[in-house]
């Protein structure tokens, strides 16, 4: 048994607690758990020479709970399943293009910087919730730690500059902020929109739910159809 895997776990479940409760209180953007926690232990993994092996090594079965979290995204869209049906077209175009733009973008950005292909199909699974982007990064041959780092990312600079932008277009619709932040950084975005506004928020859980379904669906046919368009 190594004492400090064990430490790790403790304080990784005791920290995120902690930055929970100060969220909770303080409803501050850079005070978000997914933002302060992983910093936070970073500094400390660094501070005491720990390894990302010896952090694994008893925290693994923490990441395995995004399976079940997976399923009970089921329960959002029964309960607002006439909501769904009233945008549907709504939905379903900006979903489409989101999942196309953001491939096609990724594929351009490897071509012109030379990315290796995990790289490139990591950050191609990049833009939707954590479990659906590691579940999609298996399909596609992807690495599930690039695949969550590059998530984390994208949802911090979504969640940062989506007021920004809203607010420079003056978009002043509850739907189409609330896609636009379930599109692009999905649940830190749906976060920011529940603050913003309820109505936000709901659209933005539902486009965010139903992006990572159509991406798991759709994205590893779209992923390598992409690519090996470019070889041709």
């Amino acid at each position: 048994m190594n004492t400090w895997s064990i430490l790790c776990l403790i304080w990784t479940l005791a920290a995120y607690y902690m930055a929970r409760v100060v969220y909770v209180r303080y409803r501050k953007s850079w005070l978000n758990p997914a933002i302060t926690v992983p910093v936070v232990t970073l500094s400390l993994m660094i501070i005491f020479n720990i390894s990302y092996d010896t952090y694994w090594k008893d925290t693994a079965w923490i990441v395995q709970l995004l399976a079940p979290a997976t399923v009970a995204f089921a329960i959002p869209i029964y309960e607002y399943r006439r909501l769904i049906r009233q945008h549907a077209l709504a939905l379903t175009a900006s979903i489409t293009v989101g999942m196309i733009v953001g491939v096609l973008s990724i594929y351009i950005f490897a071509v012109l910087f030379h990315f290796d292909k995990t790289l490139t199909y990591s950050l191609m699974a990049r833009s939707i919730s954590t479990p659906f982007a590691l579940d999609l990064s298996e399909k596609i041959h992807g690495s599930p730690s690039l695949v969550s780092l590059f998530t984390l990312i994208t949802g911090m600079v979504g969640m940062i500059l989506g007021d920004m932008i809203l607010t420079f277009f003056r978009i002043r619709s509850h739907l189409a902020n609330g896609i636009a932040f379930g599109n692009a950084s999905h649940g830190f975005g749906t976060a920011r929109a529940s603050q913003r506004n309820e109505d936000e928020g709901v659209i933005a859980s539902l486009t965010m739910i139903l992006a990572g379904l159509f991406m798991i669906f759709l994205g590893p046919s779209l992923i390598h159809g992409v690519m090996l368009f470019g070889q041709v």
